[in-house]
C-alpha cells in the first residue's frame, strides 16, 4: 500500500487509508501524494478535499477512478489527471 505525506506532524508521518470505493482523506494536513501512491482496484472515489495540495501529481496508477475531489486545496498543478480515463467527475472548487 502506498503512502501519503502529511503536514501536521511532519513529512515523516505518512498514513494508510487508500483502500475500498470510496478513500476520504479530507483534511488530513496533506501536502503530496508520494510517487508511489495508488488506490485499490476496488476504489472508485477519491476525496482530498481540505488540504495544502498544490502540485496533483501521482494519480495515473489509480486509473479507475471516477470520481475526484479536490475542493479547498491550493492547486497551481495537476499532472496525470488527464491519464484517469474512467474518471466522470472532477471536483476543484475553492470551498
Amino acid at each position: 500500500m502506498a503512502m501519503i505525506e502529511r503536514q501536521a506532524k511532519g513529512p515523516d508521518q505518512q498514513i494508510e487509508q487508500n483502500e475500498g470505493p470510496v478513500v476520504d482523506l479530507s483534511a488530513q494536513g496533506l501536502q503530496k501524494l508520494e510517487p508511489s501512491f495508488t488506490c485499490s482496484d476496488e476504489t472508485h472515489t477519491l476525496i482530498l478535499d481540505r488540504n495544502h495540495i498544490m502540485k496533483l501529481d501521482n494519480l495515473e496508477r489509480s486509473r479507475g477512478l471516477q470520481q475526484l475531489s479536490v475542493a479547498g486545496n491550493r492547486l497551481v498543478r495537476m499532472m496525470g489527471v488527464c491519464r484517469l480515463t474512467e474518471l466522470r467527475v472532477l471536483n476543484l472548487s475553492p470551498l
